[in-house]
């Protein structure tokens, strides 16, 4: 898996920022959730993640946690690549 693009927005008309990863070369989108799940925690409970994709392009969406991009970056980078 690879990180395509992390991008930030603020939802207009709140102080709530979304963010979306776009992930590309995705063999398994259930070893893909199970790793974000890993990562951020359970959806509903420690997060809003949604997954949304097909094929091997994936895009992840949440508002929660609030992480900068940076944040977000080395995050899903040890998610999709944990070292040992």
């Amino acid at each position: 898996m690879k990180i395509e693009s992390i991008e930030q927005e603020l939802i207009e008309g709140t102080k709530i920022i979304l963010t979306r990863v776009i992930l590309n070369q995705v063999n398994s989108p259930c070893v893909l959730s199970r790793l974000m799940i890993d990562s951020l925690g359970k959806p509903g409970i420690d997060n809003d993640l949604e997954l949304l994709g097909s094929g091997s392009q994936w895009e992840l969406v949440w508002t929660q946690p609030r992480l900068t991009i940076e944040q977000t970056r080395k995050l899903i980078s040890q998610a999709i690549a944990p070292s040992d």
